[in-house]
């Protein structure tokens, strides 16, 4: 056995042996955001894994969680505004219920928490509605007492801190001033950092825990890790640094203190401006992690963002060992197919869009997961679409390839996102050789601009400027410069881009041919997805994405020989042999 299967093991012992005080074991949404009426989702292991696609739930969920805690709100996340308002009916207001257990009384009890209209929104609790499923109250007495409101009504939310934190929006002070400054250009934004790098190493240099700049404190925490918490960042990264320095400061931006790491190697000290978005991303983890209290609530989402597959499994066995140190509770949301292999099918929720709105798979198996993240048959070639209505397109497509070549290759829609497909697929795929071609919409041409250019002929200033405009649309490159190169490389040969801006514009040609957004060169993808949900509603056709996908499919087979649609689906056919004759062989 593994160390992590080790861990697994002592985490099913102590979960089985109700040693998880305030765990929640299931939450209820009667009518909460997309979520079909009255889902149940179960919490079944210390660790979940939320798996499902983009705008599937999981972000959701981890807002919920963090407004069940005593005094906190999901009103943090999600609150009215003139753009997204919320729904304020009094007769069937936002609101959810879950179970948790309390330990003190050997029982599960349950709480409600019911979302108002004043404080932007705050959710309060209130009594159990049994109607929803919830049960009655017992009897109060001195046993019950401490953990029922002063009247009995209603237990007592669950008394413990959430901790959330989200991978995509943690970023090092580098970062943060170099996406966000108000500097136009490379160059001056180049010649502003000099200035206040500085100005960081006056303080990292001094070991100064303050510094006054222009009449402000711009140093909130500078301080070394210590001995216990490098050897974890060097585990979980897999690296050998001899020290590393953590520094919350504002010199870069004023306006936000954010962290800067230097570490150092027996070659060299370099700091997060040098290093890869995922070590800096480790030490956060790290420290976040030694601040947890027993019992605590650690709400993750996406972490495996910036981090290689060898690191993400290094962070489950440290997340593993919190587990069975703290007896914490941890809900990720994911598209991380290590994670899934790495822990057990109790930890797994497989979301997925129903008629009635989202809800969970029944019996979440780790095939589904695994189905539902586009993980790839080695016995197959692959081809991987952005979503259901391009696998329709693409499915079509291939039906003119080389019988031997058709009867070996498989299309999967992933459903996670052009951002996610392009950042931690493409480097997984390229670590397994797998044998993968990806679909992505035309509207993705400046990222084709990208890795069509040769990587041999670049400067290694123009590289780094690929990977700040890589980030800019959402696309992550971990590690060196020979990452980007590998990344480059790969989606050349691997990468195919329709010829349209997106499939919803061939499903209004098919539905719509005379529709004027048709003629319109500059439209874009929303704009083919909001006319394909008015073309369709006024045909008086089902609207939701599964019907979608069966529109496009029976369409297409009544397309016209020789006509538009049909070149177009042969000129794709012609693309793709192109890019799976590779693996023919193979």
């Amino acid at each position: 056995m593994t160390a992590i299967d080790d861990l697994v093991a002592s985490a099913h012992k102590k979960f089985n042996a109700s040693e998880f005080d305030k765990f929640i074991h299931g939450m209820c949404f009667p009518k909460f955001k997309n979520f079909a009426p009255d889902v149940k989702i179960e919490f079944k292991f210390p660790i979940t894994l939320l798996v499902g696609p983009n705008g599937g739930g999981k972000s959701s969920i981890l807002h919920a969680a963090w407004g069940m805690s005593l005094k906190h709100s999901t009103s943090r996340f999600w609150f009215s505004t003139p753009v997204d308002p919320i729904d304020f009916d009094e007769r069937d207001q936002n609101r959810y219920w879950y179970s948790h257990y309390v330990r003190a009384l050997k029982l599960v009890v349950e709480s409600r928490k019911m979302c108002g209209n004043k404080r932007h929104g705050y959710w309060e609790p209130t009594r159990p509605a049994l109607k929803e499923g919830m049960k009655a109250m017992p009897e109060k007495n001195a046993a019950n007492a401490p953990f029922m409101s002063a009247t009995g009504d209603r237990w007592t939310p669950v008394e413990r801190t959430p901790h959330y934190f989200n991978a995509k929006a943690e970023s090092s002070a580098f970062d943060r001033f170099f996406n966000s400054t108000l500097l136009a250009s490379l160059d001056e934004r180049q010649d502003y950092f000099v200035k206040y790098a500085g100005k960081l190493k006056e303080v990292i240099d001094g070991e100064l825990s303050t510094f006054v700049y222009y009449s402000s404190e711009r140093v909130a925490k500078n301080s070394l890790l210590a001995a216990n918490q490098l050897d974890s960042v060097n585990k979980i990264l897999q690296k050998n640094y001899k020290s590393a320095r953590y520094i919350s400061h504002n010199l870069y931006d004023k306006h936000v203190f954010s962290p800067s790491v230097r570490f150092e190697t027996a070659a060299r000290s370099y700091s997060e401006c040098f290093a890869g978005s995922g070590e800096l991303a480790v030490v956060n983890y790290v420290l976040a992690l030694e601040n947890l209290k027993p019992y605590d609530l650690l709400l993750l989402d996406e972490p495996e963002t910036s981090l290689h597959p060898g690191a993400q499994e290094k962070l489950t066995e440290h997340l593993l060992r919190i587990v069975n140190e703290k007896h914490i509770q941890v809900i990720i949301s994911t598209h991380s197919p290590t994670f899934v292999q790495l822990l057990p099918a109790a930890a797994l929720v497989v979301l997925e869009e129903t008629a009635a709105g989202i809800a969970p798979r029944p019996i979440p198996t780790k095939g589904s997961a695994f189905e539902r993240l586009g993980v790839v048959d080695k016995e197959k070639i692959t081809i991987l679409t952005e979503d259901k209505l391009l696998k329709a397109v693409v499915d079509c497509a291939i039906l003119g390839l080389p019988k031997q070549l058709l009867n070996k290759t498989v299309v999967v829609a992933t459903e996670v996102g052009v951002s996610e497909m392009l950042s931690n697929q493409v480097r997984a795929h390229i670590q397994a050789s797998a044998k993968v071609v990806m679909v992505l919409d035309g509207d993705q041409k400046a990222v084709e601009n990208i890795f069509e250019q040769d990587p041999d002929e670049l400067s290694a200033k123009q590289k780094q400027q690929m990977v700040e405009r890589l980030r800019e649309l959402h696309v992550s490159i971990v590690g060196s410069t020979e990452d980007l190169e590998g990344w480059m490389r790969w989606c050349k040969n691997h990468v195919v881009l329709l010829d349209k801006v997106c499939p919803e514009q061939i499903l209004l040609e098919l539905v719509c041919p005379a529709h004027p957004l048709l003629r319109d060169s500059d439209a874009t993808n929303a704009a083919f997805k909001k006319a394909v949900r008015s073309a369709l509603s006024a045909h008086s056709y089902e609207n939701t994405p599964e019907a979608q996908y069966h529109h496009m499919k029976i369409k297409l087979r009544d397309v016209p020989e020789g006509g538009r649609l049909d070149a177009f689906i042969d000129a794709l056919k012609h693309k793709l042999q192109a890019k799976l004759v590779q693996f023919d062989d193979a």
